[in-house]
């Protein structure tokens, strides 16, 4: 469906270094449109500082089809949080979390001076960097983060669940064979506790120096196709 044109001359306001710096690097269509998608929301705000929510990023409808448009396949959840998370990795945007009965609630701003200076003095009064509180309790998130990736508010309501019913060597150990197999997803991870929880695992998680058990293979239907007691080749 064609474009028919604009009627307004009032255009939203978009820091130079936008054009210059940033879109160049972009390569993720999520981040572009989150990225823009927030211009336009604080844009619009009166209060200082300008600041959007996640929840109210998730309850929009007109990002919900913006970023639905790109996949059919992934949730509009799964592509918000990957483009605030790269927005938010690149420097484009602050991200901070806010303990709000006994959950949290993450607040995004654009990064002006303004705004890092607002963070810095609200910081010591409960508004902090993301999963401080768990970073402190058990080293969980700082150990995701730096072999797999930004955790963003809706990762960190499934990592405080899972620390919560799996034990924390675990997790921590989930998440190293997670790289080991150069896998970096929640998801893998995810699927590899609840793999554990149902079977069952050992306490050694990479026993590389196991004996192969010759017999399995030579005994049964099959083992003719074995040689015995010999060295010699056919080839």
């Amino acid at each position: 469906m064609a474009f028919n044109g604009f009627t307004t001359e009032r255009l939203t306001g978009i820091p130079p270094e936008f054009f210059t710096d940033v879109l160049p690097a972009i390569t993720k269509p999520s981040e572009l449109k989150v990225t823009l998608h927030l211009f336009y929301r604080l844009s619009r705000l009166r209060s200082r500082p300008r600041r959007i929510s996640w929840d109210d990023l998730r309850d929009d409808d007109l990002l919900r089809r913006s970023l639905q448009a790109l996949s059919s396949l992934r949730s509009f959840e799964e592509l918000l949080d990957e483009g605030l998370a790269a927005a938010v990795r690149r420097g484009t945007v602050l991200h901070l979390v806010e303990p709000l009965d006994g959950r949290v609630r993450s607040w995004y701003l654009i990064n002006t001076p303004a705004n890092r200076a607002w963070a810095e003095q609200v910081a010591a009064s409960g508004i902090t960097p993301p999963a401080d509180e768990l970073r402190e309790r058990t080293g969980l998130i700082e150990l995701y983060e730096q072999n797999i990736g930004l955790v963003t508010p809706l990762l960190l309501e499934e990592l405080r669940a899972a620390s919560a019913r799996y034990p924390a060597e675990w997790l921590e150990d989930a998440i190293r064979e997670a790289v080991r197999a150069n896998v970096r997803s929640w998801r893998y991870i995810q699927r590899m506790l609840e793999r554990w929880a149902a079977n069952g695992r050992e306490s050694a998680p990479y026993q590389t120096g196991r004996p192969i058990d010759i017999e399995k293979y030579t005994r049964g239907q099959l083992g003719y196709l074995f040689r015995r007691g010999s060295d010699e080749s056919d080839l």
